[in-house]
């Protein structure tokens, strides 16, 4: 048999399959002529054995704990980069030079601002509204004011792609000064990009406000720890709209919200609830994970530990490392939270429970801490993550945009439902 080739047997007869071989060696069946050839589909109900795409933007090592943004380490990114030098990359390929760069970040700061007349948006929102849901309806709303398609707009020279990563954190910034009742901020064009959000997340105009450099260093570097992670179930949505061709702005909506879904609805535990039941009914950790341990309940927290993974996340490991730093100088007054999520850390990671499963606290468990400590709500973390992810999103949207061999997706089903029945009037059932 050859290399490059597999051989299904079925029904007494053998078919020869295509293995494509991905640039870290690592073989894949290619089933698109499976149907066609032989009359069966692939069943995979949650797309986890299937590759849906060829992608040159990230690489994850699961079983050595790696993980590469177009070929770069994150934690040299993390390290010695920053979250718009990192957009760049994921969106155009290559690292900027000081002139590209300098274009780029420009580019960002002039298109900031939001139209004037979207603000009225805001207003249709109940207090009540979740932060995540106004950027989700907002994002969507600018489409309204690029409804040319993608290709025209790029050969009038506007980069849609730059101008969308531009105006989501004013948008995220006024949606979180909507559900406080505060004054929106308009974007300060001489600001850097993490400064920028900063400034409109927390300043107010009756005071004069200066953004920690502390605090928009750890914004830049959390923010390229959520910047992409191959095909998760967010990206995967923008990619399944964008392989219709459809709106820049609609693709990233879908993402937004399934990012919504996937930390919001399945999972039972979230790190700041989870650490605010323990300090309101004073249960140790070991009081409060002895349910999970003994079997009686199911863990499921977006706080430990990452299925990808045979091995511990590199992200997790990068952002211990960060909240730790960033702990040590910021802990200005006693916040009894924190100081139980340091017991949580040190009973989880020593735990043999929590080492076999290999539940560790992962990036969403620190992200959560740290931004704790800036000062930003609970509510507002999912939002953020969503501003580093956006740069991810743009990028394989892109990848997506430019596949010309393979049509839209369209996703098969196994029918297990009745077959041909005769209809009965009303009056006969």
């Amino acid at each position: 048999m050859e290399p490059d080739k597999a051989t299904l047997s079925y029904d007494g007869q053998d078919y020869a399959l295509p293995v494509v071989t991905g640039s870290d060696g690592k073989p894949a069946l290619d089933l698109t002529d499976l149907r066609r050839k032989t009359g069966l589909l692939a069943f995979d109900p949650s797309l986890m054995n299937t590759a849906v795409t060829r992608s040159e933007i990230t690489w994850i090592d699961s079983e050595n704990g790696k993980l590469l943004y177009r070929g770069y380490s994150v934690e040299q990114l993390v390290q010695e980069s920053s979250y718009v030098e990192v957009a760049y990359l994921l969106t155009n390929g290559e690292l900027p030079t000081p002139s590209q760069y300098a274009e780029y970040s420009t580019t960002l700061s002039k298109h900031s601002l939001i139209h004037e007349a979207m603000r009225n948006f805001f207003d249709g929102f109940p207090g009540t509204a979740h932060p995540l849901a106004i950027l989700a309806t907002m994002v969507t709303a600018l489409s309204s004011y690029y409804p040319d398609t993608y290709e025209s707009h790029k050969e009038q020279g506007v980069d849609v792609k730059a101008r969308l990563l531009a105006k989501v954190r004013t948008l995220a910034a006024m949606a979180y000064k909507k559900s406080i009742g505060q004054p929106i901020v308009y974007p300060r064009d001489e600001l850097p990009y993490c400064a920028n959000f900063l400034n409109m997340m927390f300043a107010i105009p009756a005071e004069a406000y200066t953004v920690p450099a502390d605090d928009e260093k750890i914004l830049n570097q959390i923010l390229i720890l959520y910047s992409d992670h191959e095909q998760n179930v967010a990206t995967s949505t923008v990619r399944l709209l964008g392989s219709t061709r459809a709106n820049l702005f609609v693709c990233i909506n879908a993402g937004i919200s399934a990012l919504w879904g996937s930390r919001e609805a399945s999972y039972s535990l979230h790190t700041i609830p989870m650490l605010t039941t323990m300090l309101n009914n004073r249960m140790s950790p070991e009081r409060f994970f002895e349910k999970f341990i003994s079997g009686h309940e199911p863990l499921k927290s977006s706080a430990f530990g990452h299925r990808k993974y045979k091995t511990v996340d590199p992200r997790a490991r990068i952002s211990r490392e960060l909240f730790h730093a960033y702990y040590r100088t910021h802990a200005q007054k006693r916040d009894p939270l924190m100081e139980i999520a340091l017991e949580v850390e040190e009973f989880t990671l020593g735990h043999t429970y929590f080492k076999e499963l290999g539940f560790y606290p992962n990036l969403d468990f620190y992200s959560a801490l740290i931004f704790r400590l800036m000062g930003i709500p609970t509510n507002m973390n999912n939002v953020i993550r969503c501003i580093g992810k956006l740069a991810g999103w743009l990028a394989q949207w892109s990848e997506q945009r430019a596949e010309t061999k393979h049509r839209q997706m369209r996703p098969q089903q196994v029918y297990s439902g009745m077959m041909e029945r005769p209809f009965k009037p009303v009056s006969e059932r």
